[in-house]
């Protein structure tokens, strides 16, 4: 296991692991494996049977390790269900002696997080509710209150950070630590599933351009916006591809995962023979599907812009839509749409 790196994705509708290495400054995939839930054991991002749950994390790491050797530890992206962000601040007197190491950066940095924390804390006090920091984003690095690339070797007055920090309850992270416990997995790190893909499809260089990157899962829509050369937001909706499965099997009269089925179906072959609770055989084509469920597509399609301008104000220069219910009928039509780009229109989706 020298130089691997085990992680999960553990979403609503299935479980992925992955296998890479650390070769230099990159990383290589190594082996993957996918499994899908037996049930809705996961709504909406959040697990809601952790012993099913766990059988299906610990059935992906027994397959992995066949290959690989014993897996101990692993990198798990989480989904944003109730995702809460605040942005916080932390300054260090530096009196013209340079920072000279990343680990007194990185100390900055965690301070500025413990500041978005107690803001968070402060928001919610009487609450019950608890949340833990999942992960952050540099908003800008400042010397002497001048915004700068890199305060390494950097001389001045005072050093600062400014950060994004997003937070999930406690009920999430802690549901996710048992299923992982009984699968016999200690987490070593934990991200929020939005800043896992904006680090490999919208690198640093493409910041300064205003773009809305949305992962449509099955039970959530991710949503980070990046802007002038940062990342500027994070957000998430409860709202994704099991809304259009439930819509399809409300219509056709079929259960979930009969549904879900036909949905697939239709969106690779164009068509797809289904057999109701009442027995009868209905033949659906691409054309039938978008219409019998054009509400629920556009209800999709209007709760992602909507966040999407909560966050950003405007509309931004280009939405790139990703995750399997990117794939979802008409939905790149509907969103584009919704959005009403003042400049031409750009919504692309990939998965």
């Amino acid at each position: 296991m020298e130089n691997l790196i085990f992680a999960l994705d553990i979403g609503t509708r299935s479980v992925t692991g992955i296998i890479l290495k650390r070769e230099n400054n990159m990383y290589r995939l190594v082996d993957y494996y996918m499994k899908e839930h037996h049930g809705r054991y996961m709504q909406d991002g959040q697990i809601h049977h952790v012993l099913e749950v766990s059988e299906v994390i610990h059935h992906v790491k027994e397959t992995l390790e066949k290959k690989h050797g014993n897996l101990v530890k692993v990198c798990v992206a989480a989904a944003g269900r109730s995702l809460k962000t605040n942005t916080g601040v932390a300054s260090r007197q530096i009196n013209h002696t340079p920072i000279t190491d990343e680990e007194t950066i990185k100390h900055l940095e965690l301070s500025a997080v413990n500041q978005a924390q107690e803001q968070l804390l402060t928001e919610f006090s009487g609450h019950e509710a608890q949340f833990y920091c999942v992960g952050y984003s540099v908003l800008h690095y400042k010397l002497d209150n001048e915004i700068i690339g890199s305060l390494i070797d950097q001389s001045g007055q005072v050093a600062s950070v400014e950060i994004i920090a997003t937070f999930l309850p406690k009920v999430v992270i802690e549901s996710l630590l048992s299923a992982l416990h009984r699968a016999g997995l200690e987490l070593e790190a934990l991200t929020l599933e939005p800043i896992a893909a904006i680090h490999v499809l919208i690198p640093e260089s493409m910041r300064r351009l205003n773009v809305a990157l949305v992962d449509i899962g099955a039970g959530t829509s991710d949503i980070a916006i990046t802007n002038q050369g940062t990342v500027t937001a994070y957000g998430m909706v409860p709202n994704a591809g099991d809304e259009i499965t439930e819509a399809i099997s409300d219509h056709y009269l079929l259960d979930f995962p009969l549904a879900e089925q036909a949905k697939r179906e239709v969106v690779n072959n164009g068509e797809t023979v289904v057999h109701d609770i009442l027995g009868f055989d209905t033949t659906i084509t691409y054309a039938d599907l978008v219409a019998h469920i054009e509400p629920a597509i556009e209800s999709l399609a209007s709760t992602i812009a909507e966040e999407i301008f909560r966050l950003n104000h405007v509309s931004p220069k280009a939405v790139m839509l990703i995750g399997g219910g990117s794939l979802t009928p008409e939905v790149n039509e509907n969103t584009r749409g919704q959005i009403k780009f003042t400049d031409k229109p750009s919504c692309s989706q990939t998965t």
